[in-house]
């Protein structure tokens, strides 16, 4: 077995100041496979190449989600519970729970959806354009998947602070300013089911057009869905719905801070706004990792994995990989579309691969437009915060200044 002294990688203290890309290079240049020892379960093994994350990640027969994506054991009641969700299930269970909502990510929705997202960019930069400054995190990046998923499920207005709350206690629970310890981060998962079941017994009494009224009305297997299988359903969408889409704009546009030239390609050239996003994705993914637990005894790349152990796939490891990328580490909103999509690794891969992933892609590209078009001259106000964590990156606080954008 290849072990190595204990946090090579997954240590709080190198995400201190966000992820360790430069130590993923080289471990990436330096191993297939990697023992890694933690403070969770005794070790894991990393991976950091793409074909060796793929293979990984589509073969669940192998390498199954029913233990959790993150290196986290969560206790045996919480995980009995989670894994009736879409998020801990493999196929074929998995692929009937993902049917009932792959419908309202399908290009004719997310382009009936637009209208709705051009308001919500306008009335965001609306709020803070007159002042010159703001709490980007919040202020900006949030809103946009948080309005359009709470629209898509029918949370009403009233309950979007209260289920944020409960998100950001969830992701990042290893935060001291968003939970005590990590059991509040597992409880807040249950208040999300919960929160969930009782929206969907309110769509029930108060029907109205959303995701939640087609799901709770569709059958699997000529059963009808339970307001707590929704409850469940609820919580998987919500919480990758808002976490990693205002993370990616908030990195995104720190970059474009630190790299001026590229925010004024921006302005010259609006029709770059597509491959801005893509590079935010591929430069600065924010899912640092997933993890995945084998079902047996095997043989995999020349190590003896036993059953149990834990298989921690390096998502940043193949954005950065100069075989896939020229030049990897520059920020380049000019690299070719099709082929950053086609190589990172960013929404994962495999029927786990993101259900929202067009909803998350435009989310960026209309709020960034909106941005583009109306602000400019960005600058740090202070050093942006980074959420501790090291299951996904973020800012929790980052202030800029900026001015308006001439007509």
């Amino acid at each position: 077995m290849n072990h190595c002294p204990m946090h090579t990688l997954l240590d709080f203290e190198r995400f201190r100041h966000g992820t360790p890309r430069e130590l993923i290079n080289r471990l990436r240049e330096e191993h297939r496979i990697l023992w890694e020892t933690d403070d969770y379960s005794g070790g894991h093994w990393l991976l950091f190449h793409q074909d060796d994350i793929d293979h990984v990640l589509k073969t669940p027969e192998l390498f199954t989600n029913n233990y959790s994506p993150i290196l986290d054991d969560f206790p045996a009641e919480i995980l009995a519970e989670q894994q009736q969700s879409m998020t801990f299930m493999d196929p074929p269970g998995h692929r009937k729970y993902r049917s009932l909502v792959d419908y309202a990510f399908r290009l004719k929705q997310l382009e009936a959806r637009k209208p709705l997202m051009h308001r919500i960019a306008r009335e965001t930069v609306d709020r803070v354009i007159d002042r010159g400054e703001c709490e980007f995190v919040n202020e900006i990046a949030m809103q946009m998947p948080m309005r359009v998923m709470f629209a898509l499920l029918g949370v009403r207005d009233q309950d979007f602070g209260y289920v944020v709350d409960l998100v950001n206690t969830l992701a990042l629970a290893d935060d001291p300013e968003f939970a005590e310890n990590r059991a509040l981060g597992f409880q807040a998962s249950m208040e999300l089911i919960e929160f969930g079941t009782r929206l969907a017994a309110d769509h029930r009494r108060n029907p109205r057009d959303s995701m939640t009224m087609d799901v709770i009305n569709t059958a699997i297997d000529g059963r009808a869905l339970g307001d707590r299988e929704f409850g469940r359903f609820f919580n998987n969408l919500v919480v990758g719905g808002l976490e990693t889409t205002r993370n990616t704009l908030a990195l995104g546009l720190h970059q474009l801070i630190l790299h001026p030239e590229q925010y004024r390609l921006l302005e010259q050239d609006p029709g770059l706004v597509a491959g801005a996003v893509e590079e935010f994705l591929r430069h600065q993914n924010t899912v640092v990792y997933l993890r995945r637990t084998a079902t047996r005894d095997m043989e995999y790349l020349g190590q003896q994995i036993r059953k149990g152990d834990k298989l921690v796939c390096v998502l940043g490891a193949p954005n950065r990989d100069p075989a896939l990328f020229p030049d990897p580490d520059a920020f380049d909103i000019t690299r070719p579309v099709n082929n950053t999509r086609k190589n990172y690794r960013t929404f994962g891969q495999g029927p786990h691969y993101c259900v929202g992933v067009h909803q998350a892609r435009l989310n960026l590209e209309v709020m960034l437009e909106e941005i583009v078009r109306r602000m400019t001259d960005f600058r740090l106000l202070a050093a942006p915060r980074h959420a501790r964590s090291i299951f996904m990156e973020g800012y929790k606080e980052m202030r800029v200044g900026f001015a308006r954008r001439a007509a």
